[in-house]
């Protein structure tokens, strides 16, 4: 299918996001609950022309899209870029305060993915704050039952690593067939093959069944769903434009005094445009 138009996609800018960057980017590290900050990639444009030079900016911040607190470039564990399934062999990074922005020159054209996942971090969810990330993360009774069992008020020890995703088009949405294979992601979302809005959520490359979604778009209403049986997210027609998916995977520890880890995945895509050959 070829892009009938050349759109851009204007982020919206909210008022004290800089200001505040440094000190909201510090505190998730440290003592913040789960869902406090998300990590997501948003391409410049979800649909380039030819020979373009393609920027995906990778942020973390609290509301989607907003672009607050960008890594450096040593935080990040594994990237990679394809264009019509074909690997993009040089990845540049620019670190900037409110994104680190990966580019790469177009000579490729059709459906393009870029991943990224950084190194676990560690960190502390302070004594007041723990009651709110057990209820975050659906801790079964017998786990909370068993830090409140811990002598003293302790903070909870976590651990954390974020995995992003984009799907977007350049100069076609040809060859899409990469988009249903998985990044090598530890929590990643890839395309159903099945139909342009029904996506699948994987563990490990396997599919993850009833876990919580979430889908926020640009415009429009925060949807919450539960993945099927086979790992399957399917979007619902209300939405469109631009969004993002998140998922969150506890890891818990054999002990209540050890570390929780928690793995993070995004995808951002833009609903109306979608692969060649899909329903």
């Amino acid at each position: 299918m070829m892009l009938s138009t050349h759109t851009t996609f204007q982020r919206r800018t909210r008022a004290g996001t800089l200001a505040k960057s440094a000190f909201a980017a510090f505190f998730s590290f440290v003592a913040a609950p789960a869902t406090a900050h998300q990590t997501f990639l948003l391409p410049g444009e979800f649909a380039w022309d030819s020979g373009e030079a393609v920027t995906v900016d990778l942020t973390s911040a609290l509301s989607f899209p907003d672009l607050e607190h960008g890594p450096s470039q040593d935080r990040i564990a594994y990237s990679q870029a394809t264009v019509g399934g074909e690997p993009v062999s040089a990845l540049s990074f620019n670190e900037g305060e409110t994104a680190l922005q990966i580019g790469f020159g177009s000579s490729g054209t059709g459906f393009a993915i870029v991943a990224a996942s950084s190194k676990p971090r560690a960190g502390q969810i302070l004594p007041e704050d723990v009651d709110v990330y057990l209820d975050e993360i659906e801790a079964a009774p017998s786990v909370r039952a068993a830090f409140d069992a811990l002598p003293g008020s302790p903070p909870l020890d976590r651990s954390y690593s974020k995995h992003a995703k984009t799907f977007f088009c350049i100069k076609t949405c040809d060859n899409a067939d990469g988009a249903t294979t998985p990044a090598g992601q530890k929590l990643e979302f890839v395309a159903s093959g099945s139909h342009a809005r029904t996506f699948v959520l994987l563990l490990d490359g396997e599919p993850l069944a009833g876990k919580a979604v979430t889908i926020v778009p640009v415009e429009g209403e925060t949807e919450k769903t539960v993945s099927g049986e086979n790992g399957t997210v399917t979007i619902s027609p209300s939405l469109s434009g631009v969004a993002m998916l998140s998922a969150v995977w506890i890891t818990l520890p054999e002990n209540a005094d050890g570390v929780f880890h928690s793995d993070y995945a995004t995808l951002t895509i833009d609903l109306d445009q979608r692969p060649s050959g899909s329903e």
